[in-house]
């Protein structure tokens, strides 16, 4: 039959300590694995409020899309009348000096309505893009 080993006196602390070890491995780990679960739910959470953030500016920058291609076809249109307008004005010009009068005339029109137009439409862009990263600043914040 076997007998069974008796624990010495001295064998009784070196299992105290690795119960002590175990223990605080264990007590570690537990930590380690809550800490990660920490780190996983607020990963969702960040992960969550971007998606919501981006369905909202991608909803908004469609809208302002629009808004620019309206406005694009609105500034083609006026320009193609005056570019008609012009047209029959220098055919109607007697001499040309008042056809070089219409023609820069028109030109500078048109410049300066083009600068006006982008610069409408750049503050529109700049505008969108403030709005656009108002959810995302505040999301890099937290």
């Amino acid at each position: 039959m076997a007998t069974a080993k008796k624990t010495t006196p001295k064998s009784a602390p070196k299992a105290k300590a690795e119960a002590r070890v175990a223990d605080s491995a264990t007590k570690m780990i537990d930590e380690g694995m809550e800490q990660m679960t920490g780190f996983a739910g607020k990963f969702g959470d960040y992960a969550e409020g971007g998606m919501k953030a981006f369905a909202e500016q991608a909803a908004s920058s469609s809208e302002v899309m629009r808004t620019l291609g309206a406005r694009n076809m609105d500034f083609f249109a006026r320009t193609l009348e005056q570019g008609v307008e012009a047209t029959q004005s220098l055919t109607s010009a007697k001499d040309p000096r008042e056809a070089m009068e219409i023609q820069s005339g028109f030109a500078k029109n048109l410049l300066s309505a083009y600068t006006s137009e982008m610069s409408a439409q750049a503050e529109l862009c700049m505008a969108a893009w403030r709005d656009a990263a108002k959810p995302f600043m505040a999301f890099a914040s937290k």
